[in-house]
C-alpha cells in the first residue's frame, strides 16, 4: 500500500480521463443526458507520473485549461467530463497491471474514493491483508442507486451490501479461529460492494462486485420503471441475505 510520495518500491501513477461518449454536442455546447440503465464513456490515458501529487496536479491543470479554453470559445467544455482515475502500479513487476492503490475523482477533480490495499502479488504469490473498510470510508449505503464504471460503459445499479467492515472482519476472524482452528484473512479482492443491476423480474442470480473506485453517484434522472425494477431486486436480495 502506498498513498504518499515516499515510495516503498518504485511505482508509477497512471492518470486516466473519462469522457461521455457521443453525449456532448460541442457545436451547441450541450450535454445530451445519457439514458440509464447503460450509457457509453471513453477512457483515455493522460499520462504516467512519478508521484500521486504530480498526477493530481496534472489533472487539476487539465481541468483549468479546459475551463479557460471553453470560456474563450463561449462554451463549457467541462460538461464532457465524466471523471478521472489514478491507479498506482509497481515497476519491474510482471503482474498484468495489478494496482498498488487506486482512486477515482469527480469531473471537477475532487477525490471521491480510494482503495489503498495492494492487489499486486508478492514473490511468494501472497497478497497484502485487508482488514475492512471503516464506516467513514463507505460512500454508498444499502439501497442506494449508483453509477458503476465497466470499462467504456456505465450502468445503473443498486447497492446490496457494502464492503467488509472492520467489525465484521474481527467477528469472522474469531469465529473461524474457534471453529476451524485457522486464521481468517481478506485481501484487496474483498474490498468491494455487492450490487444488482436492472434485469428480468425473476432474475435473482445476476449481480456485480465493483471496486469502490469504480462507483459514482447518480447524476441523471431515473425513470420510475427502472427505480421500481432495482428496488424490487434489492428487496428480494435482502429477504434472502437476511434469513
Amino acid at each position: 500500500m502506498n498513498n504518499t510520495d515516499t515510495q516503498k518500491d518504485s511505482t508509477i501513477f497512471e492518470l486516466t480521463e473519462i469522457e461521455y461518449q457521443d453525449s456532448y454536442d460541442a457545436e451547441n455546447d450541450e450535454l445530451i443526458a445519457p439514458q440509464y440503465p447503460t450509457f457509453e464513456v471513453r477512457q483515455s490515458r493522460m499520462g504516467i507520473f512519478s508521484t500521486l501529487t504530480k498526477a493530481e496536479q496534472a489533472m487539476k491543470e487539465y481541468i483549468e485549461k479546459q475551463k479557460r479554453y471553453g470560456e474563450e470559445q463561449g462554451k463549457d467544455y467541462l460538461k464532457k467530463l465524466f471523471g478521472f482515475l489514478i491507479d498506482e502500479h509497481k515497476l519491474d513487476k510482471c503482474s498484468w497491471w495489478w494496482r498498488e492503490s487506486a482512486r477515482n475523482y469527480l469531473h471537477d477533480g475532487s477525490l471521491l474514493d480510494e482503495c489503498l490495499t495492494s492487489d499486486t502479488p508478492t514473490e511468494d504469490d501472497d497478497f497484502e491483508d485487508f482488514f475492512g473498510r471503516p464506516a467513514d470510508k463507505i460512500r454508498f449505503r444499502n439501497g442506494d442507486l449508483v453509477e458503476v464504471l465497466h470499462g467504456d460503459s456505465v450502468t445503473l445499479e443498486i447497492v446490496g451490501n457494502p464492503p467488509w467492515s472492520p467489525e465484521r472482519f474481527d467477528a469472522n476472524k474469531i469465529r473461524v479461529k474457534e471453529k476451524f482452528g485457522r486464521e481468517f484473512r481478506l485481501d484487496s479482492s474483498d474490498d468491494r460492494y455487492y450490487t444488482l443491476g436492472v434485469s428480468d423480474e425473476d432474475d435473482d442470480v445476476s449481480h456485480d462486485h465493483p471496486l469502490p473506485v469504480r462507483m459514482f453517484p447518480l447524476r441523471f434522472p431515473v425513470s420510475e420503471e427502472l427505480r421500481s425494477n432495482l428496488e424490487k431486486r434489492y428487496l428480494r436480495y435482502r429477504a434472502h441475505f437476511d434469513k
